[in-house]
């Protein structure tokens, strides 16, 4: 459900100027999370490289989502991968073509393209030219969407969008048959609406099935019950899976001592999906969210001046996850 907003685009020219990483060893174990640097979207230079020494003590990768209509220029997307390698984490990196407000029914397309619809020739084309160019980075992980089964709300673009997925992954494997292809799904919407036959359309087309999750609306942890994610693995017994937003917004009528409950789950919950790797959602707390999306400002495991939370501990404590 978070998607990195047109705001971040113009706060990344800073990546240009920010000093390489030191590299150092990153935390063994299938955490990471979502590139979300202190005083986000206003970070400077200085947290951007507290973010990434922040994330090789919790995680081994750190995942970067951006809407196809706002890209950043490739090079700060470049600038955000090297710095990930000089680290020794894995980068993530999403593309996401589907509107984040207004339900996430409608498609997200540049202006430039000069086309609405996944159906259109030349928007089919442009989309599998952005990917290309992403896949030249070779990220450990390459998204082509977010959230997918929103758009099953309007089946027209999403069963054009179902078809450009498959005709995408085969450019990418003609030319890197090596890279990890995934699609996030919503999992919250998954179970509560059934949707679960919307996997298979994407078999043979997706390398990864990956999921997002955000149940803070059980109101307290301790209701979410220990197999809620279990139906995974009924519908993907042998299939490869990933957790790639995991979030608890601390939020009223939620609390930070709750988030920090919900993170300690982890290991417990994901015992039965056995996922290639966790994703939080965010690091920091953030200051880009309106109305109905604003709880998700709070789903970091550190505040937005870079303060800890209850979460963050909980978090650095964990066992490791292989």
């Amino acid at each position: 459900m978070r998607s990195v907003p047109a705001a971040f685009a113009a706060a990344a020219l800073l990546l240009s100027l920010a000093a390489p990483a030191r590299a150092q060893s990153h935390k063994d174990t299938i955490l990471g999370v979502a590139l979300s640097p202190a005083h986000m979207p206003n970070f400077s230079s200085a947290d951007l490289s507290a973010f990434f020494d922040e994330a090789t003590v919790i995680g081994n990768h750190i995942v970067w989502i951006c809407e196809w209509e706002s890209m950043p220029p490739f090079g700060q997307i470049k600038a955000v991968h090297d710095m990930a390698v000089a680290d020794e984490l894995k980068f993530h990196f999403y593309i996401s073509p589907i509107a984040l407000f207004g339900g996430r029914k409608n498609p997200a397309i540049p202006k430039s393209v000069g086309g609405t619809s996944f159906a259109d020739p030349k928007v089919r084309e442009a989309y599998k030219d952005e990917v290309l160019t992403l896949a030249s980075l070779n990220p450990d992980y390459l998204g082509l969407a977010t959230e997918v089964n929103f758009l099953a709300q309007n089946p027209t673009e999403y069963a054009a969008f179902v078809s450009l997925v498959g005709e995408t992954y085969e450019v990418v494997k003609r030319k890197y048959p090596d890279q990890a292809v995934t699609i996030s799904f919503q999992w919250e919407v998954m179970k509560s609406q059934k949707q679960f036959e919307l996997l298979k359309q994407f078999a043979g087309i997706v390398d990864v099935y990956s999921f997002t999750t955000y149940p803070d609306a059980f109101g307290v942890p301790q209701k979410v019950p220990g197999n809620y994610y279990s139906a995974i693995r009924r519908y993907l017994p042998t299939q490869r899976v990933g957790i790639s937003e995991f979030g608890w917004s601390s939020a009223p009528p939620s609390s930070e001592r709750d988030q920090a409950t919900w993170y300690g789950r982890i290991p417990e919950l994901m015992a039965s999906v056995r996922p290639e790797y966790v994703s939080l959602a965010l690091l920091h707390d953030v200051a880009l969210f309106t109305g109905e999306l604003e709880r998700l400002n709070h789903v970091g495991i550190r505040l937005i001046d870079d303060e800890p939370k209850p979460s963050w501990m909980t978090i650095v404590n964990l066992p490791e996850m292989h």
